[in-house]
């Protein structure tokens, strides 16, 4: 209650704080670590449960990945198993034959080529199991120490959240429920509170200074109006949104330290999960976006209402860094979305001077230069994800991305060279792009095969708080909720546009040569991931190189002359024509220079954009393709970086 009355406290007023199915059996949640951090720090003493690990060994782990697939994560899949249970109804007041709707859209939908009867037998059943998996968490907890259950609720874990508070709060009505997360953030948390009457508080944005006040003002019987971004229960029952804005941590430094003990301890009562499943901890360096801070790229809802960037002092993050790696395991999962540029000055040059390698992946910017992916390489981070997003200029350009088609290459090659793995996908259906944007996409995708291919050719969302959700007229579209929200909440167009996150764009009207462009980059695309090309460029003493092409049905060698060898070498990153041809004319001569330059567009060896030039061959030694998953382990060893750092270390030869 906001005033207080009618809250009891329960056994030793301890927190419980819940991550419910689904989330990655890999990870553990780091904000709860964070929470369990911050209720120490006041005294609290509080304990985590990661009940995904729990669902996957009670279903299965065949069924669970069917059912956590991120491939489709829009179809609600996860949130669809527990949307009965979390209604209190075998089908959670949807209409009859709602399991037969719900995968034969599965199958015939645009997800259906994932699809096969014995995965949609598994979900189904993991469905049929859901009520009595929401029993056996319940019985897993003695709930008379816990006077407070915090349930962290992002993408699909909203309805087995929703299950286990409902189930609590029917046998423990003193417990307060409390809500948080991504999927609580502004209406959707108070929209969630006042739909369903068993969660007392909804707690929106960042928690860390907000959940210990509220916990210690529940345990003096106070009244818990006026917390930064919290929604409460009135006396009567109905719902208080927050009166204050939801705060934000401006000082990363004065976060507690991570701690994920109780992951695993979950893990060992689990071996089976945790013998198929190695564990990788989190880490966070810091929250918000600086770019998104200047230009807010159109699409983008990840920060919520937290843009506003803040990063951990290097030291800070240096130093909690390596105590993660030592205590959990040096294969580290960065949770940043965007990579503090300053971190080139102090912070990666001491990662890469550790004896003891680590593995990390970080989101960049797309605007990184070779010493920087270098760097990169050699600190760890062998998989980044830069935000490539298209390999079209003008579409990047809609999206407000701040880099274009040459400098995406650029990224893609400079980090194979780095031995460094760049995860990204393709995205097409914004407002104002053309057929002809994608055919001179898929014009180019032939000639960078060795590199890096997109994970998946995706149709770009309005995610709640991106520009296109903010103000959808004024880019010419409509937008509505993805069907699976439908799904799984039983109520009104209007109260489930509350609740949702994810949002489709529907153009004004159709364009048929738009699709066709669509459809040709897909096609190239397709190709792009089924391949194995290469493409390497091997100097000589005398200034000549050699180039060994096999991106094409057979492979080829070039022997360049020392000009073309001069251009691709002056062309490793971005050059302009005009720079280019003021460099090398005076050794060359400017019409050598012009037809090297012409010779080496026409073998697709040298990639044009404008006036700018970029020479598309990985150098060697190194990789001949970009590297694989499987090899960014040891990468850096054959990296191309590595091999000429080794190299400025001989020492020169005895005359």
């Amino acid at each position: 209650m906001a005033d207080g009355s009618g809250m009891m406290k329960a056994g030793d007023g301890r927190t419980l704080l819940v991550a419910m199915p689904v989330a990655a059996l890999h990870y553990p949640v780091i904000g709860l670590s964070l929470l369990k951090g911050a209720l120490a720090r006041q005294g609290v003493a509080a304990d985590i449960r990661h009940f995904y690990l729990d669902f996957a060994d009670y279903i299965g782990f065949d069924v669970y990945a069917a059912v956590e697939d991120s491939r489709y994560f829009l179809a609600m899949v996860g949130d669809w198993v527990f949307a009965g249970a979390a209604h209190g109804t075998p089908e959670g007041g949807a209409p009859e034959g709602e399991p037969f709707t719900f995968l034969n859209g599965l199958l015939t939908g645009e997800y259906g080529r994932y699809f096969g009867p014995q995965r949609l037998m598994g979900i189904l059943a993991a469905r049929n199991k859901a009520a009595g998996f929401i029993e056996h968490c319940f019985g897993l907890v003695d709930w008379s120490r816990y006077a407070v259950v915090g349930f962290s609720t992002s993408f699909q874990q909203t309805m087995a959240s929703l299950a286990l508070a409902r189930r609590i709060k029917a046998a423990h009505p003193h417990i307060l429920i409390v809500f948080g997360g991504a999927n609580c953030s502004d209406e959707m948390g108070v929209e969630l509170h006042r739909r369903y009457p068993f969660i007392d508080v909804v707690v929106g944005g960042e928690a860390e200074e907000v959940l210990p006040e509220l916990v210690r003002r529940h345990a003096a019987g106070l009244d818990l109006a006026g917390l930064p971004g919290t929604t409460i229960r009135a006396a009567d029952g109905t719902t208080l949104p927050a009166t204050v804005p939801a705060g934000m941590v401006t000082d990363m430094d004065s976060l507690p330290p991570l701690d994920y003990a109780d992951f695993y301890a979950d893990r060992a009562r689990l071996p089976a999960v945790a013998d198929r499943f190695p564990a990788f901890p989190l880490f966070e360096s810091a929250r918000g976006c600086w770019w998104g801070q200047k230009h807010h790229c159109t699409f983008c809802g990840l920060n919520g209402l937290g843009m506003a960037y803040r990063s951990k002092s290097q030291d800070r993050a240096y130093a909690e860094l390596t105590e993660v790696a030592d205590r959990y395991g040096r294969e580290i999962m960065v949770v940043d979305n965007i990579l503090d540029s300053r971190y080139f000055g102090d912070f990666l040059p001491r990662l890469a001077a550790l004896d003891r390698p680590l593995l990390l992946h970080y989101e960049v910017k797309a605007n990184l230069r070779a010493a920087q992916l270098a760097l990169l390489g050699q600190a760890g981070v062998r998989k980044i994800q830069p935000g490539v997003e298209s390999l079209s200029t003008p579409v990047l350009a809609l999206m407000r991305k701040g880099t274009t088609l040459l400098r995406n290459v650029q990224t893609l090659r400079l980090a194979a060279e780095a031995g460094v793995l760049v995860d990204w996908s393709h995205l097409y259906g914004f407002p104002g792009e053309t057929a002809a944007h994608y055919h001179a996409a898929a014009a180019v995708v032939p000639k960078i095969t060795h590199l890096h291919p997109p994970g998946g050719f995706h149709r770009v969302r309005a995610d709640r708080f991106s520009p296109y959700f903010n103000t959808p007229a004024t880019f010419g579209v409509t937008i509505r909720p993805v069907p699976g929200y439908s799904h799984i909440f039983p109520h009104d167009e209007d109260g489930i546009a509350r609740l949702a996150y994810h949002f489709d764009m529907t153009p004004a009207r159709p364009d048929e040569d738009l699709a066709a462009g669509h459809a040709a980059l897909a096609v190239q695309l397709d190709l792009w991931r089924r391949g194995d090309a290469t493409l390497t460029l091997t100097p000589a003493n005398d200034g000549t190189a050699v180039v060994e092409d096999g991106r094409g049905a057979t492979p080829r060698r070039h022997a360049l002359t020392a000009v073309a060898a001069a251009v691709l070498d002056a062309c490793a990153e971005i050059q302009g024509a005009g720079p280019l041809l003021k460099t090398l004319a005076p050794r060359f001569g400017e019409a050598a220079v012009s037809a090297a330059v012409a010779e080496l567009e026409a073998l697709d060896l040298l990639l044009r954009e404008g006036d700018e030039l970029l020479a598309l061959p990985l150098r060697q030694p190194g990789f001949d393709r970009a590297p694989r998953h499987e090899e960014i382990r040891t990468s850096w060893g054959r990296s191309y970086f590595h091999h000429v750092q080794a190299a400025a270390r001989m020492p020169e030869p005895a005359a």
